[in-house]
Formats: C-alpha cells, structure tokens, sequence
C-alpha cells in the first residue's frame, strides 16, 4: 500500500485518507491464514519536524483452523494502527509504502491458539470425532504405561 506525502510540507500538516490493504499472504508459524476480504484501513498522517506519524485503524476478517476441533471459522479484527516512518528513510515522497506496517499489525493479530468457541471441545483423541458435534464411548481414562508407577505412589498413600 503506497501513501503520497508530498502535500505534508510544514511540521503539524496532517493529511487524513481510507483504503482498503490486501496482503498476498499470511502464513503464520506454517499455518495458512485465508483473507476473505481486503482490510479496510483509515489512517490521519502527521508531519512532525523529521518523521511522519500514522495513527488510524484497520479492520477485517481472517478465516483461521481451530486449534481444538480443526474447523475453520471467521475471526474479526479491528487493531489501532500507530507507527511512524523517519524521514530519513524515505526514498521517495510522492509513493511511501507502508505495507510491512500494516502487515506486522496483522500478525500480531493472529490468536496464538486459534478457538471457534471458547466452550469448543475439540476431537476424541482415539477415534477422531468432533466432539461438539456429538460425543463418543471412547475410554479417556488410558494411562500412559511411563506413569504406571507414580499411579501406585499415589494409591499406597
């Protein structure tokens, strides 16, 4: 996403604009992250004596994996936007791109541990069914053999 800051000359000029950002891709600790949508992105840029300051929103919709059931489903966002860019490191005024910006506020935006429901229960871990689907007559009570022994610690007590 390029951004033309010709017209902010004069420390305290601001300049107010709206665009929609769409990313090429998000992959996410090899985790693939689909974008339904572009992100709607509203930003009020400031000149200040030798930078310029970004304040503003972004807004969208992600489509992430369940980390309990595997089901896909919809997670918004709506993040502040707020970094700023050295004069110095801009090359050229009039096509400023800010995509890594928006894009690292993307990332961040990721749930470490993505959950379609906070009650999800996730898949039997014997005969992979979906357990918010309908439950299973599988045993949950099997003891991993290497803690057979501490099993019987806690039984002579």
């Amino acid at each position: 996403m390029y951004v033309n800051l010709g017209e902010l000359k004069k420390k305290g000029s601001f300049k107010k604009f709206s665009d929609r950002y769409s990313p090429d891709n998000i992959d996410y600790f090899n985790r693939k992250v689909k974008i339904p949508a572009d992100f709607e992105v509203s930003l009020t840029v400031y000149k200040d004596s030798d930078s310029f300051i970004f304040i503003g929103r972004l807004s969208g919709k992600f489509i992430l994996e369940c980390s309990r059931c595997l089901q896909e489903f919809e997670q918004e966002i709506d993040r502040e936007l707020n970094f700023t860019i050295p004069a110095e490191d801009i090359a050229e005024i009039s096509k400023v791109d800010i995509s890594s910006y928006i894009h690292e506020v993307l990332i961040l935006a990721i749930p470490i541990k993505a959950l379609c429901d906070s009650e999800c229960q996730g898949i039997c871990s014997q005969c992979g069914a979906d357990l918010n689907q309908h439950s299973c007559d599988c045993s949950q009570e099997e003891l991993d053999p290497r803690l057979a022994k501490l099993e019987q610690f806690f039984d002579d007590n």
